[in-house]
């Protein structure tokens, strides 16, 4: 495997959530970084239904009483990951919109530069979205998929065991196999 491999799949190895961050502030240009990330990622048919609301901790006092653990709000920034259903994608056979999709992709672009930048991060999903919308005034039509914290991790970001499913588990050849979970 080539350097540039060995650097690609070692930044997947770092990669993990952090729910502790130092106090430090994130260098605008490093954020202007994940910014092209995201505006970069894939979406189906190129339509790009998300919105990304980015709240610095000096503008957070009311939005930081949604998160569950305390280390979020010593993030120095979060960004609110949102879908616009009405501007997706439908799959026409099931009518399934791909919304949330894409703005997962995008927002799993942004982490892995974050990574990259040496910056942690963590998709927060326990929250309560109509008082998120509340607090930051986002429109009804919209709706609210995450919050990412982002900031300089606590601990240095490095490589963890963690429970996996083995890939027998997860892969199927040709066709779904049964007794897989």
């Amino acid at each position: 495997m080539d350097e540039k491999l060995k650097t690609f799949y070692g930044l997947y190895e770092r990669r993990r959530s952090v729910r502790e961050f130092l106090g430090i502030p994130v260098e605008k240009d490093k954020m202007d970084r994940l910014f092209k990330a995201l505006n970069r990622a894939q979406s189906a048919a190129n339509r790009q239904p998300w919105h990304f609301i980015v709240v610095e901790k000096k503008e957070r006092a009311e939005l930081d009483g949604v998160f569950t653990k305390e280390g979020f709000k010593g993030a120095p920034v979060v960004i609110v990951a949102c879908a616009e259903p009405e501007a997706a994608w439908v799959r026409k056979p099931d009518g399934v919109n791909y919304a949330w999709v894409d703005v997962t992709i995008a927002v799993t672009e942004m982490i892995g530069a974050a990574t990259a930048e040496g910056l942690g991060t963590c998709w927060i999903a326990a929250i309560d979205p109509a008082r998120v919308k509340r607090i930051l005034g986002i429109p009804e039509r919209i709706e609210v998929v995450g919050i990412i914290a982002v900031g300089y991790p606590a601990k240095e970001l490095a490589w963890e065991e963690k429970p996996r499913k083995p890939l027998e588990e997860i892969l199927h050849y040709g066709r779904w196999r049964e007794g897989r979970r």
